[in-house]
């Protein structure tokens, strides 16, 4: 990478620190890329309050999109802007603005660093964390993003994406008209959207969309592990994670049975996933209601198809 390419990168790492994480922007439209599609929602206001202005998916052709941690991956950029045009369209959304992006969990990776010698949250602090990570990258920490939040006392929670893998998504948006405001991996969405921590016990998130599965462990709200497995999201694979998955928690974290399992199901039907999933982890999962923090307990197939984007714009009205 040339220096001025560089610069460049790291001007845009810093607008996505500001950004990701911590105090975002909130729009009214969120975009959810999946690896087969995209979906957006709108939320509108109706006497004084925030609403379901609509939702909607658009199937991409196949390997329009290729979801990649290492290199860009909008294989047709036309096909993929034609697909977000659609879906706005669909909910109303075509009036240039700022909108919500999210992104694949393959796309960014989530990482939990200790937090000691870590100092305050500017240069000197991102300059560690980036020196931590290096060696567990597929890229030039030099050239990726980075964003972190407080997790646990002694950690924090890392988002770290390839610069030119975020700027195509952004690029395409902006053509458009659209000003990408929050950046974030699909799962850190899906969390907000998972409700209240449970008392007495930890959390499993697992995200499961065509291609890859992620699986998030919460402890009080906190993150205590955070694992995304791209391309091994057959059932029997995702059974085998989910397997291995509860025994770290129980054997390496000191967890015991888990009080609460939510599952965003977009890869297979719902009662098959929770099936699958309930059997592997020992215990009854539930399926993610994305719309209930408007009081509405929908979770079939098409809320879990925009999960992600609905969790991201509801913030709104967390």
């Amino acid at each position: 990478m040339s220096p001025a390419g560089l610069a460049g990168a790291l001007r845009r790492g810093a607008r996505w620190a500001a950004r990701a994480l911590v105090e975002p922007p909130l729009p009214l439209v969120a975009v959810e890329v999946r690896p087969g599609a995209v979906a957006a929602v709108r939320l509108a206001h109706e006497g004084g309050r925030l609403s379901l202005g609509a939702a909607a998916t658009v199937d991409l052709p196949p390997g329009a999109v290729e979801v990649s941690l290492a290199r860009p991956n909008l294989a047709d950029p036309g096909a993929f802007r034609d697909a977000v045009r659609a879906a706005m369209e669909r909910v109303g959304g075509l009036t240039a603005g700022d909108v919500s992006l999210v992104l694949p969990d393959p796309v960014v990776r989530l990482a939990l660093v200790p937090t000691d010698g870590l100092r305050g949250r500017g240069r000197e602090a991102e300059e560690t964390i980036r020196f931590r990570l290096h060696k567990a990258l597929p890229f030039d920490v030099r050239s990726a993003r980075l964003a972190w939040s407080p997790a646990r006392a002694d950690q924090v929670l890392v988002a770290v994406a390839l610069d030119d893998v975020v700027r195509g998504y952004e690029e395409a948006l902006e053509s458009l008209g659209f000003r990408p405001g929050l950046v974030e991996a699909a799962s850190l969405a899906l969390l907000l959207a998972a409700g209240e921590p449970p008392e007495g016990g930890d959390r499993l998130l697992v995200n499961w969309d065509e291609g890859y599965v992620s699986f998030v462990l919460t402890r009080a709200g906190q993150p205590l592990l955070v694992r995304t497995l791209p391309g091994d999201a057959k059932p029997d694979a995702v059974v085998r994670h989910a397997t291995s998955t509860r025994q770290f928690h129980q054997d390496r974290l000191g967890g015991g049975a888990l009080a609460d399992v939510v599952v965003r199901s977009a890869a297979v039907p719902g009662e098959e996933a929770l099936a699958l999933l309930g059997q592997a982890l020992g215990v009854v999962p539930r399926l993610l209601q994305p719309w209930a923090a408007l009081g509405v307990t929908e979770d079939g197939p098409s809320a879990q198809a925009v999960a992600g984007a609905a969790a991201s714009v509801l913030r709104r009205a967390a």
